[in-house]
């Protein structure tokens, strides 16, 4: 719990000094959802800025090699189950979004 008396309290500007804007995002995502107090955990937004950096690294490495990456048609079992998962995704997406 965070309180100026208790030294831990972060104003917005410094937070996101400290962890970014995205770290931000993600440890207050995490922050809970419920009635209770949110409760913002340092120690999450450090571990979500890793995950962040972690992803970019994934994804500039597979940009990187791309032409080594599996081309063609995509007609085997796995593809028409992450089609089928995406198609199902967007609906329930696209219905919830109407609600």
């Amino acid at each position: 719990q965070m309180s100026k008396s208790t030294g831990n309290f972060l104003t917005l500007t410094q937070a996101v000094d400290k962890f970014s804007a995205d770290g931000m995002r993600l440890a207050l995502a995490d922050a809970g959802d419920t009635v209770e107090d949110a409760n913002f955990v340092e120690a999450m937004a450090d571990a979500g800025i890793l995950r962040l950096y972690t992803w970019v690294e994934w994804v500039k490495e597979m940009i990187a090699n791309r032409d080594s990456l599996r081309s063609g048609p995509a007609n085997t079992f796995n593809d028409r189950v992450f089609a089928s998962e995406m198609s199902a995704g967007i609906l329930k997406t696209e219905q919830n979004y109407e609600k």
